[in-house]
């Protein structure tokens, strides 16, 4: 779970060849071009006056709750600060409250409920996490909202054997993913959904997943705060024999994507999509880690396999009849077209595709997927893989994989070593375009050595004799130029795509990690670059930018001091 965490002439040959097809379908002329005009409004330079001490991990947010908008920045030291959009000025700053002798720290990205900013935050005492915290924010009153007291959040859960209980265990447990909010026709806050994996692989760790009635804990206290929990892996015991637990398939399952669960409506209710870390797939015991779980309100799951087919569940080499027949439970598999995956080490060689995500840390659950309808009205979803590809996923049985395409190549060849083996290719979540008579997805790609090509990765999602599947569109830098391998070297931010012109051209925005980070802004209908802008500082990984009107707010941080901040440029649109 960490975040954090081939031959030459063969490889000039592929790049010549995604050349000639990513001018012939890119669709304008670069010569033609007229790059937008960028302004940075705040910070003015790197003695900026509001600067915090430790790192933005969480998402800013956006807050117009007062009719005036401010940027919320939850710094990962325990501060909920507000920034003035205009001046990047401090309007004002709570701390999180912690025990003496305690630190909070904030990694989780908020949520914000009306005039309520509700933040997910942990204690550590002497660097180890001792318990993880749910707090509320009056953002009228502009302090902690007694309301809503503190609540310390923990459950139990008995084994999947029945024989004895999983306790939510706090230093095994890391509080990644972005809070999630749902409005309840019965009720005056709705649902909470805080979801938990591990921040390394030290066992035993376990996804959890807490429903959070906030009706509740406002009249009747914390007791009665949390309504239901979700564990993954239901195991008591996790025992390992090498230093990383994910890689042995024992327990897991952790729930740590920084998009976190995803919520859609459905005709009645709604359901959340929960994409899961990596660990054990076991049917038989309840174990559901590396997949996308379909969960009903209350937490309720039933992975809705046909019990006949699932009956002999082999995880590291399950059967392709049985994982296609889950309704409620997709598990990642190759498509029959696609080779083994091959990292330039060899240590998948004796491996199934199972155990290979598992070994190499490619588990599904470091991405979120993105709903996309086709026009002929069939929903599907989109899942990156940490591997590189993406599936293609039935919205109404998650068990049918359409497709399965891979986007970027796997990092490492026999003399260009990968850096990080355990990053992957691809920690993200999609942007959707419907701009378009087809879905649009763009996808945000990193490949940690020098050898190949990486970046922003456009599809469409065409229906070809009835049957979805993805066509390329373009792809950003292109990949035959040195750009190419140079950038997107480690994680980006996550992207966020927005319309700025009276065109209504959309543009998918994404900073590019590193000493000096670049903000990016492609057009989403043929990937032109209409903005490239050199940031003061590094940028934030796994991080989404805002967009608010013509300006673009991002998380930074200044690589020679350590310092983070929030760094704003105004857009300006060629006449």
């Amino acid at each position: 779970m960490n975040i954090a965490i081939k031959n030459f002439i063969v490889a000039v040959a592929i790049l010549s060849a995604l050349s000639a097809s990513y001018v012939a379908i890119s669709g304008f002329s670069e010569s033609a071009l007229r790059h937008y005009k960028v302004t940075r409004i705040f910070p003015e330079d790197s003695t900026a006056s509001v600067t915090f001490d430790e790192s933005i991990i969480a998402s800013p947010l956006l807050d117009i709750s007062q009719n005036l908008p401010f940027i919320i920045v939850p710094v990962s030291n325990g501060i909920v600060a507000a920034l003035d959009s205009e001046t990047g000025a401090l309007v004002w700053q709570v701390n999180m409250p912690a025990l003496k002798g305690q630190q909070a720290q904030i990694v989780s990205t908020p949520v914000i409920i009306g005039s309520k900013l509700v933040i997910l935050y942990q204690c550590l005492e002497k660097n180890i996490r001792v318990s993880h915290r749910l707090a509320v924010i009056d953002l009228d009153q502009r302090q902690l909202d007694k309301s809503f007291p503190v609540l310390d959040v923990s459950a139990e859960k008995p084994s999947a054997d029945g024989l004895s209980s999983i306790k939510f265990n706090p230093p095994t447990a890391f509080s990644h993913s972005a809070l999630k909010h749902v409005i309840r026709p019965d009720a005056k806050w709705g649902s909470l959904y805080l979801a938990f994996g591990n921040a390394g692989d030290t066992q035993p760790y376990h996804g959890w997943l807490f429903e959070v009635d906030m009706d509740s804990w406002q009249q009747q206290g914390t007791a009665h705060a949390i309504r239901n929990v979700l564990l993954t892996t239901p195991e008591a015991k996790c025992p390992v024999t090498m230093a990383y637990g994910n890689q042995e398939m024992i327990c897991g399952g952790g729930i740590w994507t920084p998009a976190g669960p995803q919520v859609y409506p459905t005709a009645d209710s709604f359901e959340l999509i929960v994409p899961t870390g990596n660990g054990q797939i076991d049917l038989a015991r309840g174990d559901y880690a590396n997949t996308l779980m379909r969960v009903q309100p209350n937490l309720q799951f039933d992975p809705g396999c046909d019990a006949q087919l699932c009956q002999n569940f082999y995880p590291k080499n399950p059967s392709t009849a049985c994982i296609a027949s889950c309704k409620n439970l997709f598990i990642p598999r190759l498509s029959e077209w696609n080779m083994p995956l091959k990292p330039a080490t060899g240590e998948c060689d004796r491996k199934t595709f199972w155990e290979c995500l598992a070994w190499m840390d490619y588990d599904l659950g470091a991405s979120a997927p993105v709903k996309a309808t086709l026009k002929s009205g069939h929903s599907v979803l989109v899942q990156p893989g940490k591997e590189g590809a993406v599936y293609l996923i039935d919205a109404g049985h998650l068990g049918t994989q359409y497709d399965r395409l891979e986007i970027v190549d796997v990092c490492g060849t026999p003399t260009d070593v990968c850096k990080a083996s355990w990053m992957g290719m691809i920690v993200t979540q999609p942007v959707l375009s419907t701009a378009g008579i087809d879905p649009v997805v763009v996808i945000p790609t990193f490949v940690p050595d020098t050898t190949h090509p990486a970046g922003l990765v456009a599809l469409s999602i065409v229906e070809e004799n009835g049957k979805p599947k993805f066509k390329r569109l373009w792809q950003f830098p292109n990949p035959a130029s040195e750009k190419a391998v140079q950038s997107f070297r480690s994680h980006p931010s996550l992207p966020v795509i927005s319309t700025i012109d009276n065109k209504g051209d959309e543009i998918v925005w994404v900073v590019d990690i590193g000493t000096s980070g670049t903000l990016y802004g492609i057009r989403v209908k043929d990937g032109a670059l209409l903005v490239e802008q050199s940031l003061l500082g590094a940028g934030r990984p796994l991080s989404a930018p805002i967009v608010y009107g013509n300006t673009v707010y991002l998380a930074s941080i200044m690589p020679n001091t350590g310092k983070a901040m929030i760094e704003a440029y105004r857009i300006e649109v060629p006449e």
